[in-house]
């Protein structure tokens, strides 16, 4: 499902819980925060890099989700917590990524992030985002002019992570809610949803709101209007990509399928369903005929799912 409205940094910051009452309650929430957004960055990854050869918009990547303490309603009790002095940090690192390969680890701290020294940063209140997202937009912006970024890491030597091709899309984990979202250029995923996911599943969700970036759906409905028919299009033409995106990335793209299966029972509104989209027997079924083209497709293009070549978004 995609987002009507930009998803603004403020909105993600209301996901993120306040302090806890005793510190190690808050270490053990912060790292299973960070475990789950591994798991959202390690997906989305897969799918970024492995699809690059088919994306119109391409970018250097390295899989990285950054952390900054003073979104919390208590930053000093965050960085007692994790043991640092500054608030930024590594937050998740895509397995197999540049970042991880690279060294990088999970609540890092860092001094400085591609040339920028973060205890330079100008002063945010609790649950602003905005100098977090601006980091993500300094290390894109390195990335693209040098290939490569530089991470000064507290009691370390600087590390220089060289990216690779992916499709440009940023993936970020809110820590409430199991809704899933895209707004063109990046995809938020509710931490009740990714909980409740095995991996394969949470790929295939993240294939979803990845197709919707990657076929230019918000630009086409913020230019045409947002009807219910012209919204269902553009979830019908995301349903049947999934397989496609799930298959070059390794998975079975049948995982789209079984995705419908487990999440439709639990969340399908019944005769309460909104009419921008179909109900989840008949996603299911869509996507299921989509996987013969996607198999059809591999055996033309030597195991390539050439979706640039070969998806139909209006069949």
């Amino acid at each position: 499902m995609m987002l009507r409205a930009a998803l603004a940094a403020a909105a993600l910051a209301a996901g993120w819980p306040a302090a806890a009452s005793a510190a190690g309650d808050l270490k053990s929430e912060l790292k299973a925060l960070a475990a789950l957004d591994a798991r959202v960055q390690s997906a989305g990854w897969r799918l970024v890099r492995s699809n690059a050869p088919f994306c119109g918009t391409v970018a250097p990547g390295i899989g990285l989700q950054l952390f900054d303490a003073a979104g919390f309603d208590d930053p000093p009790q965050v960085r007692e917590a994790l043991g640092v002095e500054g608030d930024i940090a590594v937050q998740a690192v895509a397995a197999e990524g540049p970042a991880a390969r690279a060294g990088l680890t999970a609540h890092a701290a860092l001094r400085s992030v591609a040339g920028q020294d973060v205890a330079a940063l100008p002063h945010v209140e609790p649950g602003d985002y905005a100098r977090l997202a601006g980091l993500h937009d300094r290390v894109d912006a390195a990335l693209a002019e040098a290939g490569s970024v530089t991470f000064a890491v507290a009691d370390g030597a600087p590390l220089s992570v060289s990216g690779e091709p992916a499709c440009v899309t940023r993936f970020e984990m809110l820590s409430k809610g199991a809704r899933a979202a895209a707004d063109g250029k990046r995809v938020v995923i509710g931490r009740k949803l990714v909980e409740g996911l095995p991996d394969e599943l949470l790929a295939a969700a993240l294939a979803h709101e990845l197709a919707h970036n990657l076929l230019g759906h918000r630009a086409r409905l913020d230019a045409s209007g947002r009807s219910w028919g012209k919204v269902k299009q553009t979830e019908r033409e995301a349903d049947r990509l999934m397989p496609w995106l799930l298959a070059n990335a390794g998975y079975d793209p049948r995982a789209a399928v079984r995705f419908f299966e487990a999440w439709g029972p639990k969340h399908d509104l019944g005769i309460l369903s909104t009419p921008d989209h179909d109900r989840w027997k008949t996603r299911a079924r869509k996507v299921a005929a989509e996987i013969e083209l996607v198999r059809a497709a591999q055996s033309r293009r030597g195991g390539a799912a050439d979706w640039k070549r070969d998806f139909r978004p209006q069949g």
